[in-house]
């Protein structure tokens, strides 16, 4: 999974006109938040961690293009005195730069989609999108974000929150190494547990437009629903 492929080189007249074109794009074509999810994982190279927008399985989304949707980025981690210390987020090719935290620190992050109106007969969305990264094998967490997939006490099983409170009866999605799509539901008390965790790889808890009646505006463009999504992602190492 991923994308591998190198930013071709580009005189600036082109760029901008493959930069315009791919913002006309978004403004007509539907990313369904189903389809599409956004995480944090480790970089190669042991290069730090990044923010990810993709379907599961297939190349990540890029700038120019779909990533360019995404108008705020904003990532931290928490210190001894579970303050919130931020990264300074970096937009590149295929992903948000948001540093190297140290070893075990779980790291959040928080993204603004650009206003988007799906349908003409409904409300335009604000989308918003929540995430937190668990570096190694699996830690329990508190709530930290709007929306928060939280992982409890046991390997696989997480509560959702939403505005610090359980989230119960909520439709999920489950990926896996070998799932790419596997809906789930939190119980009364919010809890979500992942069916399979024995394969070594990359896992994803992930709750997709989460509709809230809360309009607004955002940079000057009116919309009517709030929409939420939220991932937990870590890995599972193989067995030595």
């Amino acid at each position: 999974m991923g994308s591998h492929r190198e930013l071709p080189h580009l005189n600036f007249n082109h760029l901008m006109k493959r930069t315009f074109l791919a913002l006309a794009l978004l403004a007509t074509t539907s990313i369904t938040a189903s389809a599409h999810s956004l995480w944090i994982e480790a970089l190669p190279d042991n290069a730090g961690v990044g923010v990810r927008f993709a379907q599961w399985g297939d190349e990540y989304e890029v700038s120019p293009g779909n990533l360019d949707a995404f108008i705020e980025v904003s990532g931290w981690v928490l210190d001894e005195k579970n303050e919130p210390v931020s990264f300074e987020v970096a937009k590149k090719h295929d992903h948000f730069f948001l540093g190297k935290p140290a070893a075990g620190q779980t790291v959040f992050a928080q993204a603004q989609f650009t206003v988007r109106q799906l349908h003409k007969d409904k409300p335009a969305r604000a989308p918003l999108f929540y995430t937190r990264f668990i570096p190694e094998g699996w830690a329990e967490g508190k709530p930290a974000l709007t929306m928060d997939v939280v992982p409890t006490a046991k390997p696989g099983e997480a509560r959702v929150y939403f505005r610090g409170k359980p989230l119960p009866n909520a439709d999920m999605l489950f990926f896996s190494p070998t799932v790419s799509d596997e809906k789930l539901k939190t119980d009364a008390e919010g809890i979500v547990r992942a069916p399979d965790i024995s394969k070594p790889g990359a896992y994803l808890l992930a709750i997709a437009r989460y509709s809230e009646e809360l309009p607004g505006y955002f940079r000057g463009v009116p919309y009517g629903v709030t929409s939420h999504s939220a991932s937990l992602y870590w890995t599972v190492k193989k067995a030595n």
